[in-house]
């Protein structure tokens, strides 16, 4: 990759996946240039597209971070179960207290708990688990949603959501289109016409219900194997002496933070994001988390190497002979 290419790496991953002409009006680059851009870096496997579903407007009620700690010799073969797990949308070995982090989401917290004590625990080579349950999430990507309002009353936390009872509801058709675009956010509706056996003018009114109430939004992924300067990193956060909901908001505004949520468990604020060296990261948690007031712990757990992310599985290496003998 080349400066040029950085540049436009850099505003997809900001803005989102944005079409031709926006692009080149933002950065002063022509259209065909672009273009042949994107297609080349999608074609050498750096970057992929995908649809980033709204997890709020799905209604995911349970949706949390995992640490994950496991035996020697069973990392490889855990990941494989992990990544075929359609609730779990993220996966990535960690560096540290655990040896992998996740995150899921399900629509309720009976769900969530159902996961983690039924499901997660009962994996051969898992030795414990721990759960921060975003409960306010701030930013995901380029969604945003606004805090909860104050109560007035004895409790000075005392917050009301907003009111979720007259969004877009998503229907079956919805959910099939999502999936497909999930794995590739370029699928053209002629394709996904054939994939779900429907009328193409269905699909395309679908998409553009969808797209009118942000029921997903394009993302560019870039894939870690092959742009080995990007350090991702899952960042908890401790605060005192100020609302989590104000510190959660101001964090939000970075732009190489995608995730910023109101959390329950070890952590007020969980954060999630990426920066391209490592050098940044240690900017960004000894400096700019620095000036942050209220914050009172910040916990950073390094993700060496991603695996999963939504309809992206990244390779995974073959059981070695000993986690063979575990999983039998």
């Amino acid at each position: 990759m080349d400066t040029l290419d950085q540049k436009l790496l850099n505003e997809l991953q900001s803005q989102g996946f944005q079409k031709s002409p926006i692009l080149a009006s933002r950065l002063g680059i022509g259209e065909r240039t672009i273009r042949r851009r994107i297609s080349a870096m999608i074609n050498k496997g750096l970057i992929k597209v995908v649809a980033v579903p709204n997890p709020v407007l799905l209604g995911y009620k349970g949706w949390a971070k995992i640490g994950i700690s496991v035996a020697s010799g069973a990392s490889s073969s855990i990941a494989r179960k992990l990544v075929g797990y359609s609730s779990i949308y993220f996966v990535a070995n960690s560096i540290g207290k655990f040896d992998f982090i996740i995150a899921v989401h399900f629509d309720s917290i009976e769900k969530l708990a159902r996961f983690v004590n039924s499901e997660l625990s009962k994996i051969k080579g898992v030795i414990r688990t721990e759960t921060d349950i975003l409960i306010s999430p701030r930013k995901y990507y380029n969604f945003s949603w606004p805090a909860p309002f104050a109560k007035k009353g004895a409790y000075r936390d005392d917050y009301i959501g907003a009111d979720l009872s007259n969004i877009y509801k998503v229907d079956d058709i919805d959910l099939e289109i999502l999936d497909i675009l999930m794995q590739d956010g370029l699928t053209r509706p002629a394709v996904i016409k054939s994939r779900l056996g429907m009328v193409e003018g269905t699909i395309r009114n679908h998409l553009k219900e969808m797209a009118k109430h942000e029921v997903f939004k394009l993302e560019v992924v870039p894939n870690p194997k092959a742009l080995e300067y990007e350090v991702w990193a899952t960042i908890g956060v401790v605060v005192a002496d100020r609302t989590a909901h104000e510190v959660a908001e101001e964090i939000a505004v970075n732009p190489a933070v995608y995730l910023a949520s109101v959390s329950l468990g070890n952590f007020n604020v969980i954060i999630s994001a990426r920066f391209r060296s490592i050098d940044l990261l240690t900017q960004f948690i000894n400096v700019e988390l620095a000036r942050v007031n209220g914050i009172a712990l910040v916990k950073p757990f390094l993700h060496t190497k991603p695996l999963k992310y939504h309809g992206i599985n990244w390779l995974l290496p073959e059981a070695t002979s000993s986690e063979k003998t575990i999983e039998t």
